[in-house]
């Protein structure tokens, strides 16, 4: 009797851990399909959730633009007086769907008291100082960053014109269309549109002046020809392409340097144009096809040498890489490429950015030879742009806001 309860007890054990062991692994398989299927829901609801979040953002850029719309026909609505019937008339027929209304972010403190005595330009008198000081609603943080460049074009208005009726540019509203320049002596006279007057349908000026330092709402300048207390409307910095010729030399097509006298950051001096912009032949030809059938006209046309013309604009246009800041110094690695599109006139550009030396979708004869021929202009393998078609696009369905198509991709 005490031997076999010993057994039956010494066994209760090897029982137990086989049940426990079981379990464990019962448990862990139903672990593992738990956080599989855990996996695959998540994968999907952030599929899900990134294509609402691109349709929320083409139904609220497709609000702002209609928003953007309404605000402009409510300015010219306010500038009209309905209870005036001829001066309503009269602004409804001078008044653009483009017209804008321009707030003052700033004015300028200038030794030149008066017009007379103002340089005609600001480099004639390099030595001039003064200063922009902004308005108190402006923050000083929208000029963080302008330490990096040594130039600026300041946008301002000719506060100081006494006639303006000569800035109208036309007989009917009794300006004058034409001026005699300064350095013209008084012998001669140009088109207003053709000078620097300060006289024009809109008084508006545009002037480079040499940035000296900032101090929070002040902004120090030089060699400039604004008159004491001209309001700002905006300013920029001055950049390489500002300068005519610049970025190639229309000879030798090559690169130009900075000259010494203009200052940008690094990040803005560097040449980050894509090497290479090539078209499948379908595509080329498919661009042929467009500009015969008046797809590009007036700009391209055959009497203007307008497929060479359209494809060379083409070419500049991606080689600057025109998808977004989040997506740009990025490739396509892998076999399946993905397609981005412009609209050019009414024809549709759909292209494609990768490190790979050739791509066609036609698998045409002469893939071989094309292949030979990247590798030999661009043996770095470096980012290259590939149009893969050009199609036609019918804009008559389409609905414009400004003379924008609003398409299925807005």
């Amino acid at each position: 009797m005490s031997s076999r309860n010993t057994t039956a007890t010494s066994a209760a054990p090897v029982g137990t851990s086989w049940w426990l062991w079981s379990s464990g692994i019962v448990g862990l398989a139903l672990a593992t399909t738990a956080t599989v299927t855990w996996r695959v829901a998540v994968r999907s609801q952030r599929a899900y959730l990134e294509e609402q979040r691109l349709a929320e953002r083409r139904g609220r850029i497709r609000a702002e633009i209609k928003l953007r719309t309404l605000v402009k026909e409510s300015q010219r609505n306010g500038r009209a007086h309905p209870n005036n019937k001829k001066e309503e008339e009269s602004s409804a027929s001078s008044s653009s769907a483009h017209d804008l209304q321009l707030k003052c972010i700033g004015t300028v403190v200038s030794p030149y008291t008066k017009r007379m005595g103002t340089p005609r330009q600001g480099s004639l008198v390099p030595s001039s100082r003064g200063y922009i000081q902004l308005s108190p609603n402006i923050s000083p943080e929208t000029m963080e960053g302008m330490e990096g460049y040594s130039h600026l074009w300041v946008l301002f208005g000719f506060h100081a014109n006494t006639n303006y009726s000569t800035g109208g540019g036309s007989k009917k509203g009794g300006g004058s269309s034409k001026i005699c320049p300064p350095r013209g002596g008084g012998k001669m006279k140009v088109g207003q549109l053709a000078s620097r007057s300060p006289h024009r349908p809109n008084p508006i000026g545009l002037s480079l002046v040499s940035i000296e330092g900032q101090e929070g709402r002040v902004l120090h300048i030089r060699a400039l020809d604004l008159v004491h207390g001209t309001p700002v409307y905006d300013i920029k910095p001055c950049v390489p392409w500002d300068i005519p010729g610049y970025h190639y030399n229309s000879s030798e097509q090559e690169p130009q340097t900075i000259p010494k006298a203009l200052r940008v950051p690094s990040w803005v001096g560097q040449d980050d144009a894509l090497q290479r912009v090539e078209f499948s032949q379908s595509a080329f030809q498919s661009l042929e096809s467009c500009v015969k059938d008046g797809l590009l006209q007036p700009l391209y046309t055959l009497e203007n040498d307008g497929i060479a013309a359209a494809q060379n604009t083409l070419q500049e246009i991606l080689a600057q890489d025109p998808r977004a800041s989040t997506q740009r110094g990025t490739t396509n690695t892998t076999t399946r490429q993905e397609t981005y599109k412009v609209l050019f006139c009414q024809v549709e550009i759909q292209f494609i950015v990768t490190n790979h030396p050739h791509l066609d979708n036609n698998n045409d004869d002469d893939d071989d030879d094309d292949n030979k021929m990247h590798d030999s202009l661009n043996p770095n393998n470096t980012a290259s742009v590939h149009v893969v078609s050009v199609t036609p696009v019918n804009l008559d369905p389409a609905s414009f806001v400004e003379g924008i198509p609003l398409m299925g991709n807005n």
